[in-house]
C-alpha cells in the first residue's frame, strides 16, 4: 500500500503519495460561480456532418495529425449508444476546415456485434485505429464478449490487423511511460479498471495490472479513466464517477503503472462525463471537461482548466461553444498543432464538431 504525506499529493524523492482531495487550488475550494468564470472564445468552429438516412448516433471522437493530414474517427450507429451494428467512421482534412466525406473505418462482421471508436495509435511507424468489439446491446455486463481490435491504414484503406487484448475496452490510445514502455487503461466487461503495459515487441503483447474494481470500498463507480505523466517522474490517473457524487476521483502510481494508490474523491467537479487533457508545447497542461455539476442538463457547458504540474489546477474557463442552451456538448478529445488547440466533441450525441483555440488566448485568460 502506498502511504505518506505531501501537501500537493505529488511525490518527492524518498516520499510516497498522501491520499489528498486537493486537485483545485485554494480559490476553488468553495462552490464555483460558473456564471463568473472567464470565457474562452474559439477562433474557429467546424461541423463534420454525416448525412445518413437512418443512423444518427455519433460519439467517441478522436483526433490525430499524421502524414500532413488531420484525422478524425468516431462511433456511428442507430439512435442509441452501443447497439448492434454500431460502426466507426473517419474523415481527413488538410487544413482542419474542409473535411472529406466520412467513410467507414470498421464495421462489425459478426451477428449481434458492434464497434466503439477507441483512438488512433502510431506504433512501429504505422498508423493504427483502435476499436472495441462488443456484443450488443450495451458493451458491459456479465457474459458479454468484448475485445480490443486494431486496424492498420495501408494502401489508402483501413485493414483489420488483429486483436490487441481480450475482455478489454480502452479509453484513449496507448502512450509512452517514463521507462519507454506503452501504457493504456483497460476496463473489462464488469467495469473493473486496469493498466495495460507492454507493446515493446508486439502490438498485442500486454500485461494487465489492477487499478480499482467496480465494486470497491469507496462506493464509487469508476469509469472512463484518463492518465498522464507528472513532472516528478510518476503517473496520475483521473476517474469519472457514475455513482452520483459528481467529483473526479484520482489515484497515483510511482512504479510506472504496476501498482496504484486507492482512488480518492477530489474537489474537482465533473458532470458525470468523459474528460481529456494534454501537455502543451508551452509546458502547461490543459484539461477539458464538463465541470459544471449543478446544471439540470449536465453537459450543456464545456470547460478548460490549466495546471503547471499536472496535479493541481489553478484556473478554469468556460469554452464559448455556439449553442441553443439545450444542447449537450460531450466527450472532448484534443491535439495541439502549430500552437493551436484543436478540440473535437459531440453535440447531442448526434453531430461531431471541431473548435480551434489558440494557445495565446488560453495564456491571456490565465495570465500565463
Amino acid at each position: 500500500m502506498i502511504t505518506g504525506k505531501n501537501k500537493t499529493g505529488c511525490r518527492k524523492p524518498g516520499i510516497v503519495y498522501h491520499r489528498t482531495m486537493l486537485m483545485l487550488d485554494g480559490k476553488y475550494t468553495k462552490k464555483i460561480d460558473y456564471d463568473k468564470l472567464p470565457i474562452l472564445k474559439p477562433s474557429r468552429h467546424i461541423v463534420l456532418n454525416n448525412e445518413h438516412p437512418e443512423w444518427k448516433f455519433q460519439l467517441h471522437n478522436y483526433l490525430l495529425y499524421y502524414d500532413n493530414r488531420f484525422w478524425c474517427m468516431w462511433s456511428f450507429g442507430p439512435e442509441e449508444e452501443a447497439l448492434v451494428g454500431q460502426s466507426i467512421l473517419f474523415s481527413t482534412s488538410r487544413d482542419a476546415i474542409n473535411w472529406e466525406k466520412p467513410e467507414i473505418l470498421a464495421q462489425p462482421q459478426d451477428k449481434g456485434f458492434g464497434y466503439i471508436a477507441r483512438g488512433f495509435w502510431i506504433y512501429d511507424n504505422k498508423l493504427f485505429a483502435l476499436a472495441a468489439y462488443f456484443t450488443g446491446p450495451g458493451a458491459f455486463g456479465k457474459g458479454k464478449k468484448l475485445s480490443l481490435h486494431a486496424y492498420q491504414w495501408k494502401n489508402k484503406r483501413w485493414q483489420f490487423y488483429g486483436k490487441v487484448f481480450d475482455d478489454t475496452i480502452n479509453n484513449f490510445p496507448p502512450d509512452i511511460l517514463y521507462n519507454g514502455k506503452w501504457m493504456m487503461t483497460r476496463r473489462d466487461v464488469l467495469m473493473n479498471v486496469y493498466a495495460l503495459i507492454g507493446g515493446e515487441n508486439s502490438f498485442n503483447e500486454w500485461k494487465s495490472y489492477p487499478v480499482v474494481k467496480q465494486k470497491n470500498r469507496l462506493n464509487f463507480l469508476p469509469d472512463e479513466p484518463f492518465w498522464w505523466k507528472i513532472d516528478d517522474g510518476n503517473i496520475v490517473m483521473f476517474l469519472r464517477d457514475n455513482s452520483g457524487k459528481r467529483k473526479i476521483f484520482r489515484c497515483f502510481s510511482t512504479d510506472n503503472g504496476k501498482t496504484w494508490t486507492h482512488p480518492v474523491k477530489t474537489n474537482f467537479p465533473n458532470a458525470t462525463s468523459k474528460f481529456f487533457g494534454l501537455k502543451t508545447s508551452r509546458k502547461y497542461r490543459v484539461f477539458i471537461s464538463n465541470a459544471n455539476r449543478y446544471m439540470n442538463v449536465l453537459r450543456k457547458q464545456m470547460h478548460l482548466s490549466i495546471s503547471m504540474d499536472g496535479n493541481i489546477f489553478t484556473g478554469i474557463a468556460r469554452i464559448d461553444i455556439p449553442s441553443d442552451g439545450r444542447a449537450t456538448l460531450q466527450y472532448p478529445h484534443a491535439i495541439e498543432y502549430k500552437e493551436d488547440l484543436f478540440i473535437a466533441f459531440s453535440r447531442n450525441k448526434k453531430d461531431i464538431e471541431l473548435i480551434t483555440v489558440p494557445l495565446e488566448r488560453i495564456e491571456k485568460i490565465f495570465n500565463l
